[in-house]
């Protein structure tokens, strides 16, 4: 499970108002954390181009870890370490106006509470220097704090993660630091440069990583009435199961796809995704099985605590494959586009006039029985799969993170997550269609498609 930068900006708050319940006798260290959730802050408000300028920032602090004004500069300036982590894939999040607009009133509002502590408890005239200078800068934080206009929450900045699940103590929380590893090894590779047998892979890989987690969420739905885990929890265990049953019926139509409608590349893939994913079944066999054996729902989830461990690294695995699904309908897409995957020479035909008018197209000679294209009519069936399996694990991955029990907002990556895709065939460029037959400059890819084995 990862913390967003929604659930740490939730734990400043919760701090600050902790904070603000207790009463501080000592004044120096009240001064000095005072100083330091400033500094803080305004740290983090530079993440989110904004500024906190009217304090003076130069004096080196010296406060105590543990007392409780410091426990807020650390809660806020956690939000800031996380803004600084994000890669360029999701640094698109951060350019979002609004959404900074409400972060910054967010992190004003919080760090305000913390400053009528300050004013509370402290013990200074209203007519001396440092009084002066803490209701200047809580008057710039309440401007800040009514910055945003809009009112709807973070958006898409409040889903940002960090980048890979904490470090495993165990074999399940070893999955989903696995799940992370797989996800992030599909990711490095450029959609481009996929071949079909890369591609078939991927359906492979994500048809066994969700059946697994199927595996998984059926043996936890069976000890939900022996461990008291609720009816809400038993509901969404159902409503997943079924999602993930839903999505391997448009994997396996996926897969259909590739040994029939788009000619396969023969052999093994050997891409960074293929290896991690091998780490990852290894764990998994681990998880499930002792002496060759599965283990029974009493033995795999025999106390609470092994529930919440489980839902922790399903939640992971269903958005690792979400993403890896959703990488591989941009593979598809710009492969269609760029006219990069071959199709059977008759369906070509029976779409496109100009392909029978070609030069050379009555004669009698041998015809190759694969051509490439970037027609979107004759990649429907394979478009189509792609999106209804994308839509079900969309809908386990959100029923997985909610019953994980963090924030409900769907964690984004890059600009958005949520927003509907466009189809995947669209060609924003305008390019014409075009079709390659015999003037490929390479080898046959194949006349037959070959078998569904990996």
């Amino acid at each position: 499970m990862r913390a967003t930068y929604e659930d740490l900006l939730r734990a400043a708050r919760r701090t600050a108002v902790d904070l603000h319940r207790e009463v501080h006798s000592d004044q120096a260290e009240l001064a000095a954390g005072w100083q330091a959730v400033l500094v803080a802050a305004r740290r983090h408000l530079r993440w989110l181009r904004g500024d906190l300028t009217s304090f003076d920032a130069s004096k080196r602090i010296v406060v105590r870890s543990g007392a409780p004004m410091p426990r807020l500069a650390q809660a806020i300036g956690a939000g800031a370490d996380l803004l600084a982590s994000q890669d360029p894939s999701t640094a698109a999040a951060l350019d979002d106006r609004d959404d900074l607009a409400a972060a910054r009133a967010e992190v004003a509002a919080v760090v305000l509470i913390a400053g009528r502590v300050v004013l509370r408890d402290l013990r200074i005239s209203k007519q001396s220097p440092g009084y002066r200078r803490v209701t200047k800068v809580m008057a710039e934080l309440e401007v800040l704090a009514q910055s945003d206009r809009r009112r709807t929450g973070l958006g898409v900045l409040g889903g940002l993660a960090i980048g890979a699940p904490q470090d495993g103590v165990d074999d399940v929380s070893l999955l989903a630091r696995c799940a992370g590893r797989w996800e992030r090894g599909h990711q490095s590779i450029p959609p481009l440069t996929l071949l079909s047998r890369d591609l078939r892979s991927m359906t492979a890989q994500l048809r066994t990583v969700c059946g697994y987690t199927w595996h998984l969420a059926d043996h936890l739905l069976a000890m939900t009435a022996a461990l008291g885990l609720g009816a809400l929890l038993e509901l969404d265990l159902r409503t997943m199961k079924v999602a993930l049953r839903t999505f391997d019926d448009g994997a396996m139509r996926v897969a259909r796809c590739w040994q029939r409608r788009v000619s396969d590349v023969s052999g093994r893939s050997n891409t960074a995704g293929e290896v991690a994913f091998l780490e990852l079944v290894r764990i998994f066999d681990r998880v499930v099985r002792r002496d060759g054996a599965l283990l029974a729902p009493s033995e795999l989830v025999p106390t609470p605590q092994a529930a919440a461990a489980l839902l922790d690294a399903m939640d992971e695995l269903v958005y690792s494959a979400d993403r890896v699904v959703r990488m591989q309908q941009q593979a598809v897409a710009g492969l269609i586009v760029e006219g990069r995957l071959f199709v059977p020479r008759h369906e070509l035909a029976k779409r496109d006039p100009r392909y029978l008018r070609r030069p050379g197209a009555g004669s009698r000679s041998p015809q190759v029985r694969w051509v490439r294209t970037s027609r979107a009519d004759c990649f429907d069936e394979l478009t189509d799969a792609l999106q209804w399996s994308v839509d079900h694990l969309s809908v386990a991955a959100d029923l997985a993170r909610r019953m994980a029990g963090t924030c409900h907002q769907s964690r984004p990556y890059g600009a958005a997550r949520n927003p509907v895709m466009p189809p995947p065939f669209v060609d924003v460029r305008k390019k014409a269609d075009r079709f390659v037959a015999d003037s490929t400059g390479s080898g046959n890819p194949g006349q037959e498609p070959v078998g569904p084995g990996r």
